[in-house]
């Protein structure tokens, strides 16, 4: 069981290019939040500054990736220094329609950034996302893993810059895989880190977190995930929960929730039979946790999916 894979599927991952940004100094964007996405900004040619409102902040050089994991409220700039304007009022200051390069700025030093984004169908909840930093930084010809990854974003800038019929479908199935890549990445830089992704990289961990991938509907005990894990049951909770930031039991029920709700979006199965697929005898105790999880229970859940569709 691939349990990175299993979860980016579930939550089903997807991405989008906002546009390839032709700026030049000075320029400060102000890019609103977005709790919904992941942003990333490509340094494809020329200095940038990305900062926080939380103080966080990082220089992009040529070919540098950088992310937003959060989707929070950041600016993009020639300079700390700059002044910023709203990415409302540089769009409509530009008469950006969304086709070719959005051109702006005061004339000086030139900078190329493709800017977009990677996004799941539903709010982002998941340790393995939820754990990651307010800012990832990847430098171009660090090595390693990042070797695909410059590729990757070489033939994403391509893309976003040629247009060629085809392009936006290409460089969104790019965008996917410019993710996955940069998770990896992320595990194999920061092994010794605590978070979501840690957890994956752990061997020990990891058996339990595949076990449970592999049949969520099972009744896990900590005893038998312990025993997964090769570690007593006290080690496995206590390391289990400074990894993922939940229990081990909570785990199972979060990720039963985010494969039933899956079942519900693309499937038409009865809710009996989701409920029983992921280890619920009774419909009713499916249908109150559900409701805990996600406001409604999973028949008025699938019903306003379905008005939604409709009305669509």
């Amino acid at each position: 069981m691939d349990v990175l894979g299993d979860i980016l599927a579930t939550l089903r991952l997807s991405s989008s290019l906002y546009f390839r940004a032709d700026l030049s100094a000075p320029f400060s964007i102000a890019v609103p939040e977005d709790r919904r996405v992941i942003r990333f900004h490509v340094a494809s040619r020329g200095p940038c500054w990305i900062g926080l409102r939380s103080g966080e902040s990082v220089w992009g050089q040529d070919g540098d990736l950088i992310l937003v994991p959060h989707g929070a409220a950041h600016v993009l700039a020639d300079s700390p220094q700059t002044s910023t304007v709203p990415l409302s009022d540089v769009l409509t200051s530009a008469s950006f329609d969304g086709a070719g390069p959005l051109v702006y700025g005061g004339g000086g030093t030139n900078s190329v950034i493709v800017c977009g984004y990677f996004s799941f169908q539903h709010e982002i909840v998941h340790p393995v996302i939820d754990s990651l930093p307010p800012l990832l930084h990847f430098n171009a010809g660090s090595g390693g893993r990042f070797r695909w990854i410059e590729q990757l974003l070489a033939y994403l800038e391509a893309e976003a810059r040629d247009h060629v019929t085809g392009w936006q479908e290409v460089a969104q199935r790019l965008a996917e895989v410019l993710f996955i890549c940069v998770l990896r990445e992320y595990m194999g830089r920061s092994a010794h880190s605590a978070g979501g992704l840690m957890a994956l990289a752990d061997p020990r961990l990891g058996n339990a977190l595949r076990a449970i991938h592999a049949n969520p509907a099972a009744d896990w005990s900590i005893a038998e995930l312990a025993s997964r894990a090769a570690m007593s049951k006290t080690v496995f909770a206590e390391r289990f929960r400074a990894q993922l930031g939940v229990t081990p039991a909570r785990y199972v029920v979060l990720w039963r929730m985010h494969k039933s709700r899956a079942l519900l979006d693309r499937t038409d199965q009865p809710v009996g039979a989701i409920a029983s697929s992921v280890g619920y005898e009774s419909e009713a105790a499916f249908n109150r946790v559900f409701k805990a999880y996600f406001g409604s229970p999973p028949g008025r859940y699938r019903r306003t999916r379905d008005d939604a569709s409709d009305a669509r």
